[in-house]
């Protein structure tokens, strides 16, 4: 648990009369579920929560952490909004129970709320208005509040909570309403009006406004049978607050209250319960007994990606046919590392061309730099470089130089360093313009080198390179030098970044088109080989399986990219929620 996740709750566990051992349900699920909404607002439209959960279930107090963690922990503005504060006032309420059915007396069921204010009010929430009223009910009188104590919402709201028993619920199918459920639907419902026509409100207005839902959690109790007890707690809670008289009953009439509610009850425990995005289940104490999040049953895909002729075409280096797919990919919270040859400045200028903020890695896997807070909590053996958290895993470029002066100097004939090449010849080689040659010869930690000597003198160099300790890697137009470290090892450590900063497992895809990105490819969990007519020595893998490209980059990575099911689905509910947004 990192520091940023803990709140101190000793003033909400007072104001809720609650044990201490709720600090510890919310360390265990509830910092948790926070996380997991926050992973679900893909884009920077409002989010729309729903928590349901019988009476007593502990809904409210959930809502009021949320809101609590939100604000301790990340810049949104997040509110909680309750259905019962949408209720007809008490002399709407007995019209209806004189027009429509005399069960409509007995505030709680859908019917019995105001669903043009409510719907109004989320709407104008979702839309980022301020100062929009937020309805309050007494539940001690039985009626609304005043509408001057009202309160209103100073700034544009983040993340809309509406909690309550039926938020999210679902009609029925018109043929199960046919017998009545308990001896209140027996006695006074024998027609099946009453019931016909909640049923009918939750397919129409109540509908309209649970069609705007984002994201839903469900309190589940073990069964309807501890419904009543739940329920006696809190009208306890209630009457020693502010004391037996209106609006509180005694356990007479709170069986007739309950009994309002066991239809939509049993439904919801037994449908939604299904479909909620977190499923927390809870045990006849009330005690979580465990949760279920859907996000978990989805791996988290993890994207590392050569550049030059993988992502980027060889040719131009053009970035504008990814920038799109990139964007939907960072939006979606997907991860994207550049995992290449080019040096700190080169990448870092494609990603501002790019407008991305993602970690990446550096000549061949020398060093990895991750934006500052980027992780919650940096990276142990990371220094701060400028913006950035780096985690060096090469030695800098002074040792590699030392090594190559103390081999046989027939070699120094055959090559050029990187760094001593012209801009001419880089550009050349390239087609890199003045200014990225620039970029790409302020090197830290390797410096590639050309070859243009015979092969058989070229596989002498490589065993004197590699009797001093270094790996030889075969690029597409340079040969890369490297000790103790190379693409995969970068990514491995990275990997496990992010397997902290991730509730789900992981799903490491790397796509590279050379020799150079075979360590990298054999480590991941799907291997993607982009077709390139130009390596010198294309790549193929020993111990991994690698899906191939028909078209070389940018179409080939586009392509493959959004086929993978694992990319297809979190897109298209992206997608979505922009659209809805």
């Amino acid at each position: 648990m990192s520091e940023a996740n803990i709140v101190d709750i000793t003033p909400f566990l007072a104001k809720h009369q609650l044990p201490l051992k709720y600090q510890y349900l919310s360390e265990q699920y509830f910092v948790p579920l926070a996380h997991d909404i926050l992973e679900s607002k893909k884009t920077s439209t409002p989010i729309f929560v729903a928590i349901n959960g019988c009476q007593g279930s502990g809904k409210s107090t959930l809502a009021d952490f949320l809101v609590t963690w939100f604000s301790k922990n990340t810049a949104l503005n997040s509110v909680a909004l309750s259905i019962d504060d949408f209720y007809l006032t008490k002399q709407e309420r007995k019209q209806l129970a004189e027009d429509v059915h005399p069960l409509f007396a007995t505030r709680g069921v859908p019917g019995t709320h105001d669903t043009e204010l409510m719907n109004s009010t989320i709407s104008r929430l979702l839309a980022g208005d301020i100062n929009v009223p937020l309805p309050s009910f007494n539940k001690h009188e039985d009626d609304c509040a005043p509408q001057n104590e009202w309160l209103t919402n100073a700034a544009p709201v983040d993340i809309v909570i509406l909690e309550g028993w039926c938020v999210g619920s679902e009609p029925q199918p018109l043929f199960s309403l046919s017998e009545p459920l308990n001896e209140l639907e027996q006695l006074h419902d024998k027609e099946g009006v009453w019931r016909r026509c909640i049923n009918s409100c939750l397919a129409n207005e109540y509908k309209a406004i649970f069609n705007k839902i984002d994201y839903t959690v469900m309190l589940k109790a073990p069964s309807f049978g501890d419904v009543f007890t739940w329920r006696q707690e809190q009208e306890q809670k209630l009457i020693a607050k502010k004391g037996a008289g209106t609006g509180t009953m005694n356990s007479e009439q709170l069986v007739w209250f309950i009994s309002h509610f066991e239809r939509i009850t049993r439904e919801n425990l037994n449908t939604l319960s299904t479909k909620a995005n977190a499923l927390i289940e809870l045990d006849s104490n009330r005690d979580i007994s465990g949760m279920h999040l859907i996000s978990d049953d989805t791996l988290q895909p993890i994207i590392f990606t050569d550049l030059d002729g993988t992502l980027l075409d060889h040719a131009d280096y053009n970035t504008s046919n990814v920038s799109e797919l990139l964007q939907q990919l960072q939006s979606a919270h997907i991860p994207v590392v550049f995992n290449t040859s080019k040096t700190f400045c080169e990448v870092a200028e494609i990603k501002n061309e790019l407008s991305i903020q993602q970690p990446f890695i550096v000549e061949n896997g020398a060093a990895v730099y991750i934006p500052e807070n980027y992780f919650e909590l940096k990276p142990i053996g990371c220094k701060k470089v400028g913006e950035y958290w780096c985690f060096a895993l090469a030695k800098p470029l002074s040792s590699l130089l030392s090594d190559l002066e103390s081999l046989d100097t027939q070699y120094k004939a055959h090559y050029k360093l990187f760094s001593n090449l012209t801009s001419e010849q880089i550009s050349e080689l390239t087609g890199l313009t003045d200014a990225q040659a620039k970029r790409a010869q302020t090197r830290d930690y390797s410096d590639p080198l050309y070859w243009y000597g015979s092969d058989d003198l070229l596989n002498t160099f490589v065993q004197d390179v590699k009797a001093l300790g270094y790996d030889i890697k075969i690029g597409g137009r340079f040969i890369h030098i490297a000790k103790n470290t190379d693409k995969s090892a970068a990514q491995q450590w990275l990997v496990k970044q992010f397997t902290h900063h991730f509730r789900k497992p992981l799903t490491v895809i790397a796509l590279g088109d050379s020799d150079n990105d075979k360590q990298m490819l054999e480590q991941a969990n799907i291997a993607i080989i982009i077709a390139n007519p130009a390596s010198k020595k294309p790549v193929k893998l020993s111990h991994n399986k690698a899906r191939y490209s028909q078209l070389p980059a940018p179409q080939g990575w586009i392509e493959e990219i959004t086929s993978l099911p694992c990319i297809n689905s979190i897109l298209s509910i992206t997608e979505e929620k922009i659209s809805h947004g």
